[in-house]
């Protein structure tokens, strides 16, 4: 508690949408869909519209979670008070890693997009200067301050929705093509469900690491349920109108890398293009911001009370930011970025946050215990959310499921050798 108090409480409720509305909406619109075209063909329309009723109920699970607690951690804190020390950590590890994936992956989708206007930034010596640059600014403005990191995240919020509802608006007017018909044929045997299922859920994640920094929110257990709430309904009609948008002006999304700005190309020419891009850019850009701030915030809060990770708990005196934790978090995935591309990247950020969905939803009726506060009927919700959860763990394929197992004994190996002690008690 004496640790996170060195924290500033500095973001409200709108500053909560946004952020919301910013950790989700990165790569999603931009770049996914041709991957869940390439998946489920023209049934990929209604994609975005099925996968978003069973991450509106982790969503409500999260929601319910964060309205018990002030202090930062979120997914690690819910676990940790509902099923111990150990379960806790193992959650905050595992949402760790999906962050700094996230981050990589992202990275790599920024320099796809850049280089589709400068072509030259392909190659492989420019792609690992641009994806160093881009973690570096962030990480500078992330290091001096909270105020500064929330800020950007604002900006690159609006530079992200105010092209992308522009195309939006502009691709539904244009229809050049119907794609409804086609989209109402399921695809044939061979479809890989659980590949989608797991881009689908790339696309629609980052609403559960807002509890993250809530030690920087000025109320967060009421004003953070709803920013949950209203931040996911205001993505999933984007995402959804976005998919409609891209099929009706492109036919086909398997022959293109960045199916919005292609898309935005075929009906207004180069410009909107260009425009979409830089949309795309930023957007890339704003999430990759939030993932320093909740990626940081996730290795600061598990070091907490751990003698042997003190130094990650480290808060400057002047700025008020865990810094050690900052510099750890980019460097790794700085590192991972460089040595990975986005789509595989992407597969194990997905892949890598299903515990943190598996224990948050589990956790829910117990931390109904601790006081009043945002309240779903009955345990229908979280025993949705704790099959849905399970359910997405156990299609996976051979390497993605030896890939989470990987990671939990490694964890589980930094869990002996930390030797925790104290504890971070609940608001």
């Amino acid at each position: 508690m004496q640790d996170s108090e060195k924290l500033v409480r500095a973001v409200g409720f709108w500053g909560l949408v946004a952020m919301c509305i910013n950790a989700v909406v990165g790569s999603g619109v931009f770049l996914l869909p041709t991957e869940s075209y390439k998946l489920l063909g023209p049934f990929s329309l209604w994609a975005p519209l099925i996968f978003a009723l069973p991450v509106f109920i982790l969503v409500l699970c999260f929601a319910e979670a964060a309205s018990h607690f002030s202090e930062p951690g979120g997914a690690y804190l819910y676990a940790k008070t509902a099923f111990g020390d150990f379960i806790g950590f193992e959650t905050g590890w595992m949402n760790w890693l999906a962050r700094v994936t996230s981050l990589a992956a992202l990275s790599n989708g920024f320099v796809v997009s850049l280089a589709r206007i400068f072509p030259t930034l392909g190659t492989a010596s420019a792609r690992i200067a641009v994806i160093l640059i881009s973690i570096g600014i962030l990480t500078a403005i992330h290091y001096v301050g909270v105020k500064y990191g929330a800020a950007s995240i604002y900006v690159f919020t609006l530079g992200k929705l105010i092209p992308l509802v522009g195309f939006i608006i502009v691709a539904l007017i244009a229809w050049r093509h119907n794609p409804i018909p086609a989209s109402m044929h399921l695809p044939g045997a061979g479809t890989d469900w659980s590949g989608a299922a797991l881009f689908m859920l790339f696309a629609y994640a980052g609403f559960e690491n807002m509890g993250v920094p809530a030690g920087e929110f000025r109320n967060p257990r009421k004003e953070l349920p709803r920013a949950l709430l209203v931040g996911t309904l205001a993505i999933a009609a984007i995402y959804v109108l976005a998919q409609l948008g891209a099929m009706s002006a492109l036919p086909d999304l398997s022959k293109t890398a960045t199916p919005i700005a292609d898309a935005a190309a075929a009906l207004i020419g180069p410009l909107g293009a260009i425009i979409v891009t830089l949309g795309a850019l930023l957007s890339m850009a704003g999430t990759n911001s939030g993932t320093v701030l909740e990626g940081s915030r996730m290795l600061y809060a598990i070091s907490l009370g751990r003698p042997r990770l003190r130094a990650v708990s480290y808060v400057h005196p002047t700025f008020r930011t865990p810094t050690v934790a900052i510099l750890i978090h980019v460097v790794f995935a700085a590192v991972l970025a460089c040595a990975g591309s986005f789509a595989k990247l992407a597969m194990l950020s997905a892949v890598a946050r299903l515990t943190t969905y598996l224990f948050t939803c589990a956790a829910v009726p117990f931390l109904r215990k601790l006081n009043e506060g945002f309240r779903t009927p009955g345990l229908v919700i979280p025993i949705l959310g704790t099959v849905i959860s399970l359910v997405l763990f156990f299609t996976m394929n051979r390497f993605n499921f030896l890939a989470a197992g990987i990671a939990i004994i490694v964890g589980a190996l930094i869990y002996v050798a930390s030797r925790p002690g104290g504890h971070v008690a609940p608001s």
